[in-house]
């Protein structure tokens, strides 16, 4: 009995992470190898017959033509979020780090983007942007500076002759959705910088823009580049408000890979495909994700 207490307490840590573990394993692992597995077989829901066809599906994917805009739209989303997200958060994040009275009371509602569910942010901003009742149409065309309303999630044109209007509005409520998470990690960061830095750069003559290259750039960066590593993870695979805003919509101009895969998986019922479109979004994902791993284990040693 005292042999079996002491290897209880020798691998007790081992016991604890056992549940996590099979539960990583159930959630995770599995699905992941079952999605590399179908991937090579024609697998529709409809057909009993599934048979083999090597990287057939991965070549039905990469030629439909509707791939590339998904893929351009998936891109130009992750870029414009992370930049426009990233810099919306820093200032709001430099904002908040000065002492004035309300700063709690500000930092708290600054949070309520982060917090509201997706499928809120959705009713809210297709009712805002609706051609027909958009209040935001309504104030615009009452101040003259438009003549008819924008259909902010259904205009085809494109600016620049690259950005969609519907993409870049969605692009815009993604921006209000995650630059909070950006600004607390920014105000934390900013909170470790020790006043006297700033302290001796003005007693030097320094400028606000000299301090913010010389002291707050350089002492931040770290928090920068792991939430710019996250981010462009998350963003990549975003699925939440291209969907339920406009469905992927008009004409694929506003749809992102992970709704390709929805689409293809729960609509068109094509398993094969979708999961040779999953595969596809892992292996690029890898990429950072690998990166990032790495970079955690070299500042953990």
């Amino acid at each position: 009995m005292e042999a079996f207490k002491k290897l209880i307490d020798r691998h007790t840590g081992y016991i604890l992470l056992f549940p996590a573990i099979l539960a990583s394993l159930f959630v995770h692992v599995y699905p992941t190898v079952d999605a590399v597995r179908i991937s090579f077989f024609d697998f529709q829901l409809l057909h009993t017959n599934r048979p083999f066809v090597g990287w057939g599906n991965f070549v039905t994917v990469l030629q439909d033509p509707a791939f590339i805009q998904v893929f351009g739209n998936t891109i130009i989303w992750t870029i414009l979020s992370l930049i426009v997200g990233g810099a919306t958060g820093l200032i709001v994040a430099i904002f908040l780090n000065r002492p004035y009275p309300g700063r709690g009371f500000l930092r708290a509602l600054f949070l309520v983007p982060w917090v509201t569910p997706p499928v809120v942010v959705a009713i809210i901003f297709r009712s805002l942007l609706s051609q027909t009742f958009s209040p935001i149409n309504g104030l615009l065309m009452n101040l003259h500076w438009i003549d008819s309303p924008i259909n902010f999630l259904g205009n085809l044109d494109l600016l620049g002759g690259i950005f969609s209007v519907p993409l870049l509005t969605i692009v815009a409520i993604n921006v209000w959705c995650t630059f909070s998470f950006m600004m607390v990690m920014f105000l934390a960061g900013l909170q470790t910088i020790p006043p006297e830095l700033y302290e001796a750069a003005r007693v030097d003559g320094a400028s606000k823009h000299q301090q913010f290259w010389r002291i707050t750039w350089p002492s931040i960066l770290p928090v920068v580049e792991t939430v710019a590593l996250l981010q462009g993870i998350w963003q990549f695979n975003n699925f939440n408000i291209s969907y339920l805003v406009t469905h992927g919509g008009p004409l694929h101009a506003t749809e992102l890979l992970s709704v390709e895969v929805y689409n293809e998986a729960f609509n068109n019922f094509r398993f094969g495909t979708a999961a040779a479109l999953s595969v596809i979004m892992m292996l690029i994902i890898l990429i950072p994700a690998v990166f990032y791993v790495r970079r955690s284990v070299k500042h953990v040693a």
